[in-house]
């Protein structure tokens, strides 16, 4: 396995993920038990994040090092990269945010626009992927 190959493996399986989020955690949130869900929440996030974290971590590092070994950036770079800047973005100023807020308390309205926003990480992410296995070249 090449590392071009490695890479867009982790692509792939950080879009999965959050493609799984997307589709049927969040969209879950509202049916938890009130009661229930402060606690529920912390433990999600906290199993969550082994799995995102060194995907994302890897992800981004893989981007970096396509630029190494690129030499200078083309055009399945300039995108990957630009789409990770997006799903960066989004992460730290919405999604970060809104899983404190419901961290403190069950929020609907948070948990509207924790769905509405995570559709950019979303596809920010799988289009990542695309340029990653784009950059494959024919089989």
């Amino acid at each position: 396995m090449t590392y071009l190959h490695a890479h867009a493996a982790v692509n792939l399986a950080l879009a999965c993920v959050l493609w799984t989020v997307q589709l049927v955690i969040y969209p879950a949130f509202p049916f938890i038990e009130p009661s229930l869900f402060q606690r529920w929440h912390n433990r999600y996030t906290g199993a969550i994040t082994w799995i995102v974290a060194p995907l994302i971590l890897l992800q981004t590092a893989g981007v970096a090092a396509r630029l190494l070994f690129l030499q200078k950036p083309d055009l399945l770079w300039t995108a990957e990269a630009s789409c990770t800047l997006v799903a960066w973005t989004v992460t730290f100023a919405s999604s970060v945010p809104l899983h404190a807020r419901l961290q403190r308390q069950r929020c609907e309205p948070a948990m509207r626009k924790l769905v509405l926003t995570n559709w950019l990480r979303t596809a920010s992410w799988s289009a990542t992927a695309l340029c990653s296995w784009l950059a494959l070249g024919p089989a």
